[in-house]
């Protein structure tokens, strides 16, 4: 196993550090703005559609948080989860596009959107500089991440978010 530079790692703790603070406003905003979100929700997709509760999102949002902070922990000693995390901080920058789409859709504030564009912009910017001034990933490792951002924010969220639905 090899050992990860205390540099590089001091370097990503930032990611599950930014993800708890994004996911605090989200955990606390999702339930004063579940109704609304259901009514546009099935006003633009139909009246069937069910989304979770917001005790089933908390437990989604604490899952994907716990997890940030135990790549940063593996990451200590086993590299390929220092790329979890940044394949983690891609799929925040997504998330940050999907909150701006949801302020347009829901024409006014989307739960999580300010730490989204004031804490995980700034994050994904400074994390993604970095990496690329060290040098550290491939060309290859550069070219996936947005294909795991795309895969990881889409089909592997709702995967969480249906399984949460079943607590």
């Amino acid at each position: 196993m090899t050992q990860l530079e205390p540099r590089r790692l001091s370097g990503l703790a930032v990611i599950p550090v930014a993800l708890l603070v994004h996911n605090l406003e989200e955990a606390v905003a999702i339930g004063p703005a579940m109704p609304r979100l259901e009514a546009t929700w099935s006003r633009l997709l139909g009246p069937t559609l069910s989304l979770p509760s917001v005790q089933q999102y908390d437990l989604a949002l604490l899952l994907v948080t716990g997890l940030s902070f135990g790549l940063l922990l593996l990451a200590r000693l086993w590299d390929p989860a220092s790329y979890a995390l940044v394949a983690l901080q891609a799929v925040m920058a997504l998330n940050v596009l999907t909150h701006l789409v949801g302020v347009v859709i829901l024409g006014g504030y989307a739960p999580g959107v300010i730490t989204a564009v004031l804490v995980e912009a700034p994050t994904s910017v400074a994390v993604f500089h970095r990496l690329r001034e060290a040098g550290w990933m491939s060309r290859g490792q550069w070219r996936l991440l947005p294909f795991l951002a795309v895969v990881l924010h889409g089909p592997a969220l709702l995967g969480l978010l249906a399984w949460a639905r079943t607590w």
